[in-house]
């Protein structure tokens, strides 16, 4: 935690999850960098799971496969992930920054096309 920062006694069910999400990813991470297995086959194990589980299976559009990423998306999900860990950044701090980042990429395709609105 950033000094001078306040400690909170709750957090939202976004930043839940999405501390969840990196926790997970961080545990396949180690298990594909020790050579256990591959992000290929725990999808395949995850797919399996919601094939033999439809009532907890959820809509595939809600949630993207991460685990059938390029190398380059996966090298720049590293460096986003270090230069936020890197500066301190909270879980809700990073989603507002990643947030304005996707507004302005959003911006700079508007442009590109010659709309704005």
């Amino acid at each position: 935690m950033r000094e001078g920062q306040a400690k909170r006694d709750s957090m939202s069910i976004e930043e839940a999850t999405v501390s969840n999400m990196w926790e997970i990813a961080a545990i396949v991470e180690v298990l594909e960098r020790k050579g256990l297995c591959t992000k290929q086959d725990l999808y395949d194990i995850i797919t399996e799971f919601r094939r033999r589980n439809p009532q907890a299976r959820i809509p595939e559009t809600i949630i993207p496969e991460p685990y059938l990423l390029t190398e380059t998306e996966n090298k720049i999900i590293d460096d986003l992930l270090a230069l936020l860990n890197k500066n301190g950044l909270t879980t809700h701090q990073s989603i507002n920054l990643l947030e304005r980042l996707g507004g302005i990429i959003e911006m700079g395709q508007r442009v590109a096309k010659g709309t704005t609105h």
